[in-house]
């Protein structure tokens, strides 16, 4: 690997700056996408890791070091949210029990959901912690991050995803309720964070689970989703947020033409999961946005060396084709628990394989 990395021209850091700018790169960006694996990397318990932003921090910068030719800096949080924000509970990974925290559904009728509070976003839930984790961050030169995540998302987190889909259908105008709740939220929580630190100092990864049509159709993801998607970036464009990542998770070929009429910013990344093919997400998308995808978490963590040789391959052949830039990820966050091997296969292929020239 450090043989191959003689052939670099560019810093990581040049590398990223002129993929946002649709600038030449000397080979393609690996971004690792890794919260849980950091910990491990670090030596650490996933729930010591999660309770404290400061030792997060650290072992972000950890994995900076020790694997210098990935494009990553330090990141927290975790998607299963909302139960916690709105009065329920978490259930912490002590002892790598789970990859993250987990919410514990609160709401098990659709009538509570009038009377459910809007929380204090300085004190709900995560929100203290990721306000010390941006602050850290931003000591650093690191952008802060705006809140990731669907509306949805958080809605599922606190009355259950078996709740939520049932309820779209037998109780829309509950799951509205809920919705508006929870952009509020998101809403408020952000523009404290832009408040704080500029909204150009600010990136966002919004990662999109419970939208995916093999939960729900494109319909319902047009009335129940996109209207409150809308007014969360309508606020990040206005604030000059520039830095967004949308993790579509899982199959949402058939919602790609509603986030046309998302606005974001130019240059959005479009990480996109196994279910979904490189070269199609990426004619949609079209070349004003990047492509970032898609390498079998399964493979990752059980595959084969040579499996996941061949598994970085077919990403780079399909993705490097992509006029607007690629970025090699994984199809959703880095497993902690990858053989080490593996992560050495990634590197090795991306060293053969990803250079422009």
């Amino acid at each position: 690997m450090n043989d191959f990395s003689k052939k670099d021209t560019q810093t990581g850091k040049e590398r990223m700056a002129a993929l946002m700018e649709g600038k030449p790169l000397d080979r393609v960006p690996f971004n690792p996408c890794s919260i849980g694996f950091s910990a491990r990397i670090y030596g650490i318990d996933r729930g010591r890791f999660y309770r404290n932003p400061e030792t997060a921090f650290d072992a972000g910068i950890h994995l900076m070091k020790t694997c210098p030719w990935m494009n990553t800096k330090p990141s927290y949080g975790w998607a299963d949210r909302g139960s916690w924000e709105f009065g329920g509970k978490v259930v912490w990974p002590d002892n790598n029990r789970f990859i993250a925290p987990c919410s514990v559904p609160f709401i098990k009728d659709p009538g509570e959901i009038s009377s459910l509070p809007d929380p204090d976003p300085e004190t709900a839930g995560m929100n203290p912690l990721v306000d010390s984790f941006n602050t850290l961050s931003r000591g650093h030169g690191f952008p802060a991050s705006l809140p990731g995540g669907t509306p949805t998302t958080l809605s599922a987190g606190i009355v259950g995803r078996e709740n939520f889909l049932r309820w779209l259908v037998r109780y829309p105008e509950a799951i509205h309720a809920l919705q508006e709740k929870v952009t509020r939220f998101i809403l408020n929580t952000a523009e404290l964070t832009i408040k704080k630190h500029g909204g150009e100092n600010c990136s966002v990864f919004c990662g999109v689970p419970m939208e995916s049509n093999q939960l729900i159709s494109p319909g319902r993801f047009e009335e129940f989703a996109k209207p409150y998607i809308k007014q969360i970036f309508s606020l990040y464009r206005s604030a000059g947020v520039k830095s967004v990542v949308v993790h579509l998770c899982g199959d949402h070929a058939a919602n790609l033409p509603h986030w046309h009429e998302i606005d974001l910013p130019r240059r959005t990344v479009f990480s996109i999961g196994n279910e979904m093919d490189l070269e199609k997400t990426g004619a949609d998308i079209g070349s004003s946005h990047i492509l970032a995808g898609n390498i079998s978490s399964t493979l990752l963590q059980q595959g084969s060396v040579e499996e996941v040789v061949k598994e970085v391959s077919r990403c780079l052949d399909a993705g490097m084709k992509h006029p607007g830039g690629f970025i090699l990820m994984p199809a959703c966050e880095f497993p902690p628990d990858t053989p080490m091997e593996n992560l050495d296969a990634i590197a090795r292929t991306l060293y053969e394989k990803g250079y422009y020239s």
